[in-house]
């Protein structure tokens, strides 16, 4: 099986802070491992500017943060899971 992918927008990871950057390399094999690890969310509450995305799940980090990605899937396997987006509870309302 070809390992998968983390792809995380750099410019995303930037705005974090060091206990989110932190959690996000700590969580990074569980999420290798489990796609799906974190909460999925449902798509009527995707924020606009994910809407064409096929999925998106959340996974919360330090600091009332959270993360958003996508699991990009071809039949019966996993090949990249994308970070797209990173910020705290406050910047979340923005987004929809």
């Amino acid at each position: 099986m070809a390992e998968r992918e983390i792809e995380v927008d750099e410019r995303e990871f930037s705005h974090a802070g060091p206990a989110q950057r932190k959690k996000l390399k700590e969580v990074r094999p569980r999420l290798v491992a489990d796609p799906f690890l974190g909460d999925r969310i449902p798509r009527d509450r995707f924020p606009r500017r994910f809407r064409d995305l096929p999925n998106l799940f959340r996974l919360e980090l330090p600091g009332a943060w959270r993360a958003r990605y996508t699991v990009a899937t071809r039949p019966g396997r996993v090949d990249l899971i994308r970070i797209v987006w990173i910020g705290d509870h406050k910047a979340v309302r923005p987004t929809f």
